[in-house]
């Protein structure tokens, strides 16, 4: 397992060196997106080796750098055609509205977060459907 706070630009180079490559893009932890946009809402963020910060771990689920899916989208493409290494992660929320059983949810985590239900969510959608 790799802890954010080894994801640095020094370990990034490193890694390039060892491998001879010029580019990596690398999924860190979390989900892989559900098919029906209406059931989770997903956040992200990016370290990429260019960031202003030391270390993903001072980027990682922090709320100034949070992405909605589709500022994901658009900012994993800029930094692949740019051929910008970086690493990210993503949580997932239940959406409200779904037939989900929220008390049973709340139940078993009483910290649970729910995201709006899909119509109710103001972020712009992306690509396949997500917001």
């Amino acid at each position: 397992m790799i802890f954010p706070k080894d994801i640095t630009k020094q370990s990034a180079k490193k890694y390039l060196e060892i491998r001879n490559k010029d580019f990596i893009a690398m999924f860190v932890s979390g989900s892989n997106l559900h098919p029906n946009p209406k059931l989770y809402k997903y956040y992200w963020w990016i370290y990429a080796i260019d960031s202003k910060e030391d270390n993903a771990e001072k980027v990682f689920y922090q709320d100034k750098y949070r992405l909605t899916t589709k500022e994901f989208m658009d900012e994993y493409e800029r930094l692949n055609k740019e051929k910008i290494s970086f690493a990210y992660v993503n949580v997932k929320y239940h959406r409200l509205g779904a037939s989900f059983n929220y008390d049973k949810l709340k139940q078993l985590n009483p910290d649970i977060e729910f995201a709006p239900k899909f119509d109710d969510d103001n972020d712009e959608i992306s690509k396949d459907g997500h917001k």
